[in-house]
């Protein structure tokens, strides 16, 4: 019986030996898989720059997030009174109002939009949350967000983990 059991764990350890060299280097897919997320927010970025671009011009404040077929993202918009636009409060007191709640339905960039008709003066804070996959196995997306106010453009692009809540990822001023 030890003769087997020696040959066993001599047989695993050839075996192991052989395939350790053909597993990739985990940092090395870390690296890549930021490096692939990067380019696709930079992606959404250029859709959504497109699409602005293709839109009239509007007056008033239009947030805008991107995102990919593999995520349900929501977009949630704070404004200078502190009162959130999002899912679940689609208008606030200062004017804000969500035009749309994307989910997993979609096949194709989602862009989900908040708008602003008579924005009064301050700050306004962009955050984004994951709270579902749309596709097994798929921990991180991408996304670009947008603001247009007279005239201007602010943006910002990243991946936002499943299950996370980015507070802020575009903050902006008006005046």
């Amino acid at each position: 019986m030890p003769v087997r059991s020696s040959s066993w764990a001599v047989w695993a350890l050839s075996l192991l030996l052989l395939l350790l060299p053909a597993c990739s280097d985990p940092e090395a897919g870390v690296a890549e898989l930021q490096t692939d997320m990067g380019q696709r927010g930079r992606e959404l970025g250029a859709y959504l720059l497109d699409s602005d671009g293709r839109t009239a011009v509007q007056e008033g404040l239009t947030v805008r997030l991107a995102f990919g077929a593999e995520a349900d993202l929501d977009v949630y918009v704070t404004g200078p009174l502190l009162e959130t636009v999002y899912f679940a409060n689609q208008s606030s007191r200062s004017g804000g109002q969500i035009l749309e709640d994307l989910r997993c339905d979609e096949e194709q960039i989602k862009v989900e939009e908040v708008r602003f008709d008579a924005p009064i003066p301050g700050r306004y804070r962009v955050g984004i949350d994951y709270p579902n996959a749309c596709a097994e196995g798929n921990r991180e997306s991408p996304y670009a967000v947008s603001v247009q106010h007279d005239g201007k453009r602010w943006e910002a692009s990243g991946t936002v983990s499943l299950h996370r809540f980015e507070i802020v990822v575009l903050d902006v001023e008006i005046e």
